[in-house]
């Protein structure tokens, strides 16, 4: 009796922890830097090169710091209540400041502030979504990518907006659009010193690739110094005098394994000479030219590919021939231990989900024994969910969002791996347990 009863709580528990963590995971916010503290996904080097700004997260809020290139002397200059304000962007003079801010549902909006922190407004209108910006040489402009706030996030096919370019004047704030393309993915935006070139990376349909927008002739047309690159160009930076472009793009060794790695190379476009400047089995993110120095600042993703991602400030010399080298960071640390939060992402994670799914099959697994000798019913009703997830994964990737199918997909060969751990219990169960 007191088995039974044993059995009959942990059936009971073990069941409303699994529903309970089912909605929990369903409704969460699902924000992995919403207890962060570490730098953020993009830096920028000031004209003379004397300071570094990038964004840093402590405990959960984002903002923009400058540090001097030693990492010494840091400072936060955004000030204000938004929780994530991220990828700086100086002026060709050093004076003004670039940034987005980010609101609850994720739609960045454009800033621009002085380089100490003061004079703050936005730029851009309330119904865009930017994802990234740069100022023209004399300083009047910001161009900008960007797409409507309503259709952000939306997958493809759901919509058929997508990314433009855009620019604004800083003294007025009169805002104009430059194409409509409507790109899947519009990234890495950057302007000659001349201005009259606009760079950027665009998905083609085959591969990222390096494109170029005339302002005077208005088109768009694929670079010619990155025309004969093979393989998909990510992170694409021309140094000033245009004699050099950096890019990261996956690794020839790992792509014969289950994990990219993505390093920094640089491309002198007069000689189309290639150099590979790290080997650091990671990600490389936001490079960028020093302007007086043959040297490149760069973010090394260290724990590729999981999040919240850690990311380490890092330099490289331009030819090659010396080991990056990480520039120490004695940025504030955090100062709270986010001990309830923590606790019950980890009670409620998808891990504990399937130990509770198991922890409850198996309970009914020895219940079924001891009462019916159907062992194995449990276990067979499972594959048999799992085969039902499967095929509907199918089913709504046809019909709705593919990433929704793989997500399925997914939950089924979890549960399906879960069934057999089920199987393997029964087997021991029916071999070595006692019926009532």
């Amino acid at each position: 009796m007191k088995r039974n009863q044993v059995l009959t709580l942990i059936m009971i528990i073990s069941g409303i922890l699994l529903v309970t963590s089912i909605l929990y995971s369903v409704f969460r916010e699902r924000d992995p830097y919403k207890c962060y503290t570490g730098l953020g996904s993009e830096i920028a080097v000031s004209p003379e090169d004397d300071k570094l700004a990038f964004s840093y997260f402590l405990d959960g809020k984002e903002a923009i710091y400058t540090v001097n290139p030693d990492g010494t002397e840091w400072m936060e200059v955004s000030k204000g209540s938004e929780k994530r304000v991220h990828t700086p962007r100086y002026s060709f003079d050093g004076r003004k400041l670039a940034y987005l801010t980010e609101n609850k549902d994720g739609i960045q909006s454009l800033m621009i502030m002085n380089a100490d922190g003061s004079g703050a407004k936005r730029l851009s209108d309330k119904k865009l979504h930017v994802s990234d910006a740069f100022f023209s040489p004399k300083g009047d402009m910001l161009y900008f990518i960007a797409m409507p706030a309503e259709d952000f996030q939306k997958a493809k096919g759901e919509t058929k907006e997508g990314y433009d370019l855009y620019e604004v004047s800083i003294p007025n704030g009169q805002q104009k659009q430059l194409t409509d393309k409507d790109h899947f993915t519009m990234t890495d935006l950057s302007v000659s010193q001349d201005g009259a070139e606009l760079y950027y990376s665009l998905f083609d349909g085959n591969r990222q690739q390096l494109y170029v927008y005339s302002l005077d002739e208005k088109t768009e047309s694929l670079a010619k110094e990155a025309a004969e690159l093979k393989g998909d160009l990510y992170s694409t930076v021309f140094s000033d005098d245009r004699k050099q472009l950096a890019y990261t793009t996956v690794t020839e060794e790992s792509k014969e394994s289950s994990l990219f790695e993505y390093e920094l190379f640089v491309k002198d476009t007069e000689t189309d000479d290639i150099k590979r400047l790290t080997n650091l089995h990671g990600n490389i993110q936001s490079p960028v030219f020093f302007q007086h120095g043959e040297k490149i600042a760069f973010l090394h993703y260290s724990n590729w590919p999981k999040e919240p991602a850690t990311f380490q400030l890092m330099t490289v010399a331009v030819n090659g021939e010396e080991e990056p080298i990480e520039i120490d960071l004695n940025l504030p640390a955090s100062t709270e231990n986010h001990f309830v939060m923590k606790t019950m992402d980890f009670l409620f994670s998808d891990l504990a989900i399937a130990v509770y799914y198991v922890l409850l099959l198996g309970a009914c697994t020895v219940y079924l024994h001891r009462h019916s000798g159907k062992v194995f019913m449990p276990s067979y009703l499972s594959l048999s969910l799992a085969i039902l997830i499967f095929i509907s994964s199918f089913v709504v990737a046809a019909i709705t969002n593919p990433w929704y199918g793989i997500g399925l997909s997914m939950i089924a060969c979890c549960v399906f791996f879960c069934s057999l751990l089920l199987f393997l219990f029964a087997l021991l169960v029916k071999k070595y347990g006692k019926t009532t």
